[in-house]
């Protein structure tokens, strides 16, 4: 990489790169414990989100336990269950976990920044600039202020995307332990070579998983759950029209997860930092490679999950984890030095 394209900051006598790993993770620890000071001082709890306060509830109970899994030799329990063993790990200490999880974002950032550093052509400062806004993305950073899986979830498809083939899997086998939608992440490397690969464990997924997918198909509007959980979330999710419903919601709602376009339709301060993530990775494509940010295999990946989840928030939380693997994606395609990179 030209060290043109760096981004020099002085401390006195000192110069330190933007891209420096320990200055990144540095920042990302900042940045964290800054928005959790934020959402403690103007009301938001560690129990904002429902399923955190279900994490610490329900793991409390023995069958958590990791002294459960290895008397009865059940490793097999903590598959799509892993996160509660950890919340059990950790007593359900509220503080501890969230820690754990700045720690986790913080080393998924640098681990961001440092493959982008290493993959992409010299740039301009601004288009660097962008790309790392992208990295720092505000629903991450809120994300790891707070009980969820997510946060573990994203590292693990990050990893699985950028490692060597060879224990790329590994990672995937990971984010499978932490929840089941990660099968669906595995469309975003949906191609000719291995189609069959990948399509057997997401149709085994849509068939098996313990909310019915199929049952989402139904034209009876009855029949489809709405989770819109939140007064804020205006975004229509269609159930009036039964399937034809899941239809449009499967081509429309990729698209304003991509675009952020959703904060005109639901304008809220809630979606605000959502919508920004959204428009910098725009900003940064385009800027970057003249064409907005857009990976067939990534939208129909959200467009899965559009039939899963029929309430937006819930939505953007399950898409984040793409959102964010889709610069890698795009880079990919655009870069001749990944290849290089990942044997």
């Amino acid at each position: 990489m030209d060290v043109s394209a760096d981004i020099v900051i002085r401390f006195g006598r000192y110069r330190i790169s933007l891209y420096n790993p320990h200055l990144i993770f540095l920042l990302s620890v900042a940045a964290s414990l800054a928005l959790l000071a934020l959402e403690r001082s103007i009301g938001i709890g560690w129990d904002y989100h429902l399923d955190a306060y279900t994490y610490i509830e329900w793991s409390k109970f023995d069958q958590f336990s990791i002294e459960s899994v290895l008397s009865n030799f059940a490793i097999w329990d903590l598959a799509g269950n892993a996160w509660y063993y950890i919340v059990n790990i950790f007593n359900s200490n509220v503080n501890a976990l969230i820690g754990l999880n700045i720690l986790v974002y913080s080393i998924t950032n640098v681990t961001l920044a440092n493959f982008c550093y290493k993959n992409i052509d010299p740039c301009s400062k601004g288009v660097w600039l962008l790309l790392l806004l992208v990295i720092f993305n505000p629903y991450r950073t809120h994300l790891s202020v707070h009980v969820l899986k997510d946060t573990l979830i994203i590292i693990s498809i990050v990893y699985f995307f950028i490692v060597p083939r060879a224990y790329s899997w590994l990672f995937i086998l990971l984010s499978f332990f932490i929840s089941f939608r990660a099968v669906l992440y595995l469309v975003a490397i949906f191609n000719k070579k291995n189609f069959i690969f990948v399509l057997t464990p997401v149709l085994l997924f849509i068939f098996f998983e313990p909310g019915d997918f199929i049952s989402k198909l139904d034209i009876l509007p009855h029949t489809l759950p709405s989770m819109t959980f939140r007064d804020y979330d205006n975004v229509p999710n269609f159930l009036e029209l039964g399937m034809l419903g899941s239809i449009i919601r499967v081509i429309v709602w990729p698209l304003l997860a991509l675009s952020g376009v959703f904060f005109l339709i639901s304008p809220t301060v809630m979606y605000l930092p959502i919508a920004v993530g959204a428009l910098l990775l725009q900003l940064w494509c385009f800027k970057k490679y003249r064409k907005p940010a857009f990976y067939f295999q990534v939208y129909l990946a959200l467009g899965l999950f559009a039939i899963v989840v029929t309430g937006f928030t819930t939505y953007i939380r399950y898409a984040v984890p793409l959102i964010t693997i889709l610069p890698i994606l795009i880079i990919k395609r655009n870069s001749v030095h990944f290849e290089k990179y990942r044997k």
